[in-house]
């Protein structure tokens, strides 16, 4: 029986954050309530709050999810890949599969002001991310950069050319040059 509930839990857990990501993409964050997200995954508004007692949590494990899931992808496709030798290429797929990923950019936006503003929770759980982030980027970079301080700096600079590049393909700002830009990173940063 305990197994059936926790079973139950998690499904429901899953159809929430199934259902807030359907209305985060269709209505936007800021125009999408608690109260939608409950009627959306057809359970009651108290029930959501048992899982979740604040959107910006909700909020936090939708996106963590998502990158979670693309990242997961790409660690696979990146070990798989015929390209081990060719750096340039693997960041050159990285940026296109994380910059063109429209969805998780507006919610890791929406993440980064809820994390700048009063919320405590968020900004910790977002500060820890980033650190399994750069963590992650510094092991894939490692067979390219032996010095442990060039590969934390390596990391740094391509985390934070990552979120610069996703906030100008929200605005729309133009058309960015991902091959010439991992080109550069890989010629630069990684040799």
């Amino acid at each position: 029986m305990a197994r059936r509930i926790h079973s139950q839990g998690e499904e429901t857990r899953q159809s929430i954050l199934a259902a807030a990501s359907r209305l985060f993409v269709e209505n936007g964050v800021g125009s999408t309530s608690l109260k939608d997200i409950a009627r959306e995954a057809q359970i009651s508004p108290g029930t959501l709050f048992y899982y979740y007692s604040s959107k910006s949590e909700l909020i936090f494990e939708v996106t963590d999810q998502h990158f979670d899931r693309v990242t997961r992808q790409l660690l696979d496709w990146a070990r798989t890949s015929d390209l081990q030798a060719d750096p340039a290429a693997i960041l050159e797929v990285v940026l296109k599969t994380i910059v063109g990923d429209q969805v998780r950019g507006k919610l890791h936006h929406y993440l980064i002001e809820a994390a700048l503003s009063s919320d405590a929770a968020v900004r910790e759980r977002f500060l820890q991310k980033y650190r399994e982030w750069r963590a992650m980027i510094e092991d894939g970079i490692a067979p390219f950069v032996a010095d442990d301080e060039q590969r934390r700096i390596a990391a740094l600079i391509f985390l934070s050319t990552l979120d610069g590049l996703v906030m100008q393909a929200i605005l729309g700002v133009e058309e960015l040059p991902l091959e010439k830009i991992a080109d550069r990173f890989a010629g630069g940063m990684l040799n």
